[in-house]
């Protein structure tokens, strides 16, 4: 610190080249609207003020060594803690702005010293930061002020030499007064001015940064949701392609768009690309762990693409758990049920098992169950008595169940009443009013 304080002139007030650059700078800021610039020009400003009002109990002696403390030198010490202070305060209230606030004015004090002072750059960057991290060290012992005042100690005119300081024991407790009463009315009235302004500068740039979010929120809301339009005015064309394109357009701005995510994964399923629909419709999941659809279409393609059924039973009843008022659910799952009753069967068949083939499983009754439950939410839903009809008919075939038979012939009428195009379905209900003949008549 000696060698940087050798390096200014003479360290008294009327040889401090930043005071004559203070006077004339801080007529240029604009208080009203303060930048950051603005904001390191009060820090330079208020570092100046240091020990330059009258102070309580201040004696003759005490002013003649307030001109060895008022020079260059001893303004970078203060500059230094104040920025110290500066820094500590927005970690502390406005973390947001501290990178934004303390960058440049760092920068700026370092700059303004080197150049001001015709003095090596390196050097005083180099000083700045080893004066940070001797306040930082001594942050929690409380002992920053102290600190404060040993090196202000050192900037006494242009001497900067311990071993000459303790030599005149007298002088050195006189100077130590000074600083110390200086010190004390620089913390009671420009410290709290200089905060006030920084905080003055925070607020107003928080109001303005928050409008600027909500806008750019806004806008972003407005971008998606046209997007999104055009996509579902597309999907009511069957332009998957394009309809593709635009939901990927809305994704790209907000990930977690829920509603864009389905419908891209729906559209990843008619394109034949059932990797990308899971991946889709999991990322959903994650963004709304409570929304039934993207269970219900995952279990499809678990279900429907890849045949992992265990994955598909386990999605079709989370998705029946949230939404137990949605048929679909039910119907997939049901669905799910009666092939795995198939598949057991037809595995009865392979070994002639008639015992096994004829017993009633339980994904049978549990296929029933939910064929069941969709019909009290869709009682016009054709498909799931058409569905249901099949499913008796096949035991039916099995175990020679009479109820079995009369449920399917119901079903199947039932099914054919509902829609046309199920005519073709007199034949099944035929072959079980024979078999149901057959049975009566093995009975008499």
């Amino acid at each position: 610190m000696g060698i940087f304080s050798w390096m200014f002139s003479k360290n008294t007030e009327s040889n401090s080249h930043i005071r004559k650059w203070i006077a004339t700078e801080i007529e240029k800021v604009d208080k009203e609207n303060p930048d950051v610039y603005a904001l390191f020009v009060g820090l330079i400003h208020t570092s100046v003020q240091w020990g330059k009002q009258d102070i309580e109990m201040q004696d003759a002696g005490h002013e003649k060594v307030s001109k060895d403390y008022l020079g260059d030198s001893t303004i970078f010490e203060i500059a230094c803690y104040t920025y110290y202070r500066l820094e500590n305060w927005l970690v502390k209230n406005y973390p947001e702005f501290k990178t934004e606030i303390t960058l440049p004015v760092s920068k700026w004090t370092i700059e303004k010293f080197y150049t001001t002072l015709y003095v090596d750059e390196q050097l005083v960057s180099q000083l700045f930061k080893e004066q940070l991290e001797r306040y930082s060290a001594t942050k929690d012992t409380g002992n920053d002020l102290e600190e404060l005042k040993q090196r202000i100690l050192m900037t006494k005119g242009d001497k900067f030499n311990n071993k000459e300081l303790l030599q005149d024991s007298r002088a050195l407790t006189i100077d130590s007064e000074y600083i110390k009463l200086s010190f004390k009315n620089y913390e009671e009235l420009h410290l709290p001015s200089f905060i006030t302004n920084i905080k003055d500068y925070c607020e107003k740039n928080a109001k303005v940064k928050l409008i600027a979010k909500e806008n750019r929120e806004q806008r972003l809301e407005q971008n998606q949701d046209r997007d999104y339009l055009f996509g579902m005015a597309l999907l009511a064309q069957k332009d998957w392609v394009r309809a593709c394109k635009a939901f990927t357009n809305v994704l790209t701005a907000n990930p977690e768009h829920y509603d864009s995510l389905i419908q891209r994964g729906l559209l990843h399923v008619i394109l034949h690309q059932p990797v990308d629909a899971v991946q889709d419709f999991t990322t959903a999941i994650k963004v709304k762990p409570k929304g039934p659809a993207a269970y219900l279409h995952r279990a499809k393609c678990y279900h429907r693409k890849f045949r992992q059924r265990e994955k598909a039973l386990t999605d079709y009843s989370m998705a029946i758990d949230l939404a137990p008022e949605d048929a679909a659910g039910y119907l997939g799952r049901g669905e799910l049920y009666d092939e795995m009753a198939l598949h057991h069967e037809k595995q009865a068949l392979e070994n002639k098992d008639e015992v096994s083939y004829a017993h009633v499983s339980e994904e049978f009754l549990s296929a029933i169950n939910d064929y069941n439950q969709t019909i009290i939410l869709e009682p016009n839903d054709d498909i799931v008595y058409l569905n249901r009809a099949l499913l008796y008919a096949r035991k039916a075939r099995a175990n020679k169940n009479v109820d079995f038979i009369l449920k399917s012939i119901a079903d199947f009428e039932k099914a054919m009443s509902l829609n046309w195009e199920n005519g073709y379905l007199f034949k099944q209900k035929d072959e079980m009013k024979e078999l149901l003949e057959q049975i009566n008549h093995l009975k008499k």
